[in-house]
């Protein structure tokens, strides 16, 4: 029987599959090939496409492929082991078969001139931690030169953060709302906590009348705009669907009920129910981006709704991230990249449950693997 881990990694495996299998057939391109090279929180994502026997990359790759593509380096991670750095994808038609294959340790190419900050080094082997024989000399060279240069003040902002945690689930200290919940050992509820039930009984009723296994709910959001997508898994076929009793109106509210003082709201965030997963738990589960650049589906943000967010969800200007690659986009002097040392992805506490992400991978000596059919 397969563990939470590897029905995880099969899952976004298969759904790559279906995606570049629907959009092939759809514009009848015989091939595509795809490069993902990644570290900490930095990806690149590459498509080539071969059409009438030519092959040329993608300004704009599918989206639905896209977006099932770039949650796969996580959902493929091996405790241990870690998360690979590059992988190549490809599928020919009509064959119609995923073919995959990795490796853990070559350096990524991210395509950028500059060597990448040094936290996202760091971040990786947070992330993905591996054991000592499994770490790149690359890897830990940068990681080193991190803990040196940039490790003690990172340390003192994990504190303040830390006690801005606290603050959120205790009150401020000295105060009556710390006393209270010392005494009962009770913590008050956390923002947006009611709203967050009536999603969960929402999505649970809607599971059961669907006769689904499984509700993936994304969200991304920049000011008073949202793009919100449902997807349902029946007999292990995922698909787009229309939400039903009342499940969108409950989502909707979720990101204004989530927000948090100085850190603002969030602009990306995943709910799943499983029945798989969690029996007949009716658990949801959530998963939230306080930095990462929300795409809704409009070309990116603009400096309109980027100025809109920092006003109905004020953050601190350490805490506000670069919501443009292009500086040019940047928002105001309020919204100005931050150094990474700065940033913060605070867990709210009404999150249930997390799922732990993997595949089973043939283990080779030069840590890559291979997936599907033959190689090309």
């Amino acid at each position: 029987m397969l563990s939470e881990r590897e029905y995880a990694a099969r899952d976004g495996f298969n759904a790559v599959q279906e995606e570049m299998q629907a959009w092939l057939e759809e514009i009848e391109a015989e091939r595509v090939d795809v490069h993902y090279d990644g570290v900490g929180l930095l990806g690149r994502i590459r498509f080539w496409l071969t059409e009438s026997g030519v092959r040329r990359l993608l300004d704009e790759p599918d989206e639905d492929s896209y977006d099932a593509i770039v949650v796969l380096r996580k959902v493929q991670a091996v405790p241990g082991r870690g998360a690979w750095f590059w992988s190549h994808l490809w599928m020919e038609m009509p064959e119609g078969v995923l073919h995959q294959e990795s490796d853990w340790m070559r350096e990524p190419d991210l395509g950028v001139d500059e060597e990448p900050d040094l936290y996202h080094f760091k971040a990786e082997l947070n992330r993905y931690p591996r054991d000592e024989e499994n770490i790149p000399g690359w890897l830990r060279e940068r990681v080193a030169r991190w803990e040196g240069e940039r490790g003690p003040a990172f340390n003192r902002r994990i504190a303040e953060l830390e006690e801005d945690f606290y603050v959120l689930t205790h009150g401020p200290r000295g105060s009556q709302q710390e006393r209270e919940a010392a005494r009962t050992g009770e913590l008050p509820r956390m923002r947006g906590g009611q709203d967050f039930d009536l999603a969960r009984e929402r999505v649970l009723a809607w599971l059961g009348d669907s006769g689904a296994e499984r509700i993936d709910v994304y969200i991304k959001g920049l000011g008073s705009s949202q793009r919100i997508r449902y997807w349902l898994t029946a007999d292990g076929k995922k698909e787009p669907a229309r939400a039903g009793g009342g499940v969108a109106e409950a989502v909707e509210r979720l990101r204004e009920a989530q927000a948090l003082p100085r850190h603002g709201a969030w602009l990306r965030s995943h709910l799943w129910m499983d029945t798989d997963m969690d029996a007949d738990k009716g658990v949801l589960h959530q998963e939230s981006d306080w930095m990462g650049e929300p795409d809704i589906g409009d070309g990116g943000p603009d400096v309109d709704r980027c100025a809109e967010e920092l006003e109905m969800h004020p953050r601190e200007p350490g805490l506000t991230p670069p919501l443009a690659e292009n500086p040019d986009r940047a928002v105001t002097s309020r919204a100005r990249p931050t150094a990474p040392l700065r940033r913060s992805r605070l867990a709210l506490i009404f999150l249930v449950g997390k799922t732990h992400y993997g595949i089973r991978n043939r283990e080779q000596k030069t840590n890559s693997s291979r997936i599907g059919g033959r190689d090309r």
